[in-house]
């Protein structure tokens, strides 16, 4: 994903939460909620949404939505890369934002910027058809968002002893993980880590692992490491298992990745 910008407006009728389970990606994400009866999950920390509520949502942040009830659900979503014409401002803006710890700094709630003209950009980023003008309301919808951080950053979210297990997870996803060695250390069950695990992430234990490393799979590749050596650092035992994984999450071979990188 190159240089882009995809953005749009849906509503589902008849919402299903099988359509909204846990995922992760390389890219930037504005989500803007805007009816319906939901909770957003990111990395271990639980959102009730709220009409106009919007996301910011970090690059391999793993997040998901949970349908609470089946009313009509709708929402806008701006998805874009570092690589679009962005003003430098904002350029240091997303470092800064990159630099937070993963579940951190995401929630601006409508509440805090009524007052603000956010929703009208989200607007001229989804129906102008200019990519430059997109990306010129992208960078002055950031630069104001990141005006509120330090507010946003206050905001408490329902979380139990699960974060915990998230940031280890995340901080050791190049060593081998096992079901025992992480019960083992948090004292926990196999059946209460995957219970609760399921509860916090909208996934397995495996899938977000595998998730996450997939994306710091794709980071290596597109630095110009090669796949036969990126595998290995990722925490995958063996290439045949990592390739299908790779290609299952993002439709293209490692060494596709990896070519780019090198040309």
């Amino acid at each position: 994903m190159n240089n882009i910008i995809n953005c749009s407006k849906k509503l589902t009728v008849y919402p299903n939460i099988d359509n909204f389970r846990m995922h992760t990606h390389d890219y930037y994400e504005i989500y803007c909620f805007l009816s319906g009866n939901a909770k957003y999950f990111v990395e271990g920390n639980i959102y009730k949404l709220r009409p106009g509520d919007i996301f910011f949502i970090k690059k391999s942040e793993a997040h998901s939505l949970h349908i609470t009830s089946p009313a009509p659900y709708e929402r806008a979503v701006i998805q874009f890369t570092s690589g679009i014409a962005l003003s430098e401002r904002t350029k240091e803006v997303l470092s800064s934002f990159d630099s937070l710890a993963l579940g951190k700094g995401n929630l601006f709630p409508f509440s805090m910027f009524k007052d603000k003209q956010w929703s009208y950009y989200i607007d001229r980023i989804i129906s102008c058809d200019s990519f430059d003008t997109k990306s010129l309301y992208i960078s002055v919808l950031i630069d104001e968002m990141y005006e509120c951080l330090s507010d946003i950053l206050t905001i408490k979210t329902e979380q139990d002893e699960f974060s915990d297990i998230i940031t280890y997870l995340n901080n050791h996803l190049t060593e081998p993980l096992t079901l025992d060695s992480i019960c083992s250390r948090f004292y926990i069950s196999k059946s209460q880590l995957n219970r609760k695990f399921k509860h916090m992430t909208g996934s397995t234990i495996w899938e977000y692992i595998i998730a996450k490393r997939l994306i710091l799979a794709k980071g290596m590749l597109k630095n110009g490491e090669p796949p036969t050596m990126v595998y290995t650092k990722c925490g995958f035992n063996d290439y045949t298992s990592f390739f299908r994984a790779y290609k299952t999450k993002f439709s293209v071979a490692p060494k596709n990745d990896y070519t780019k990188s090198a040309k």
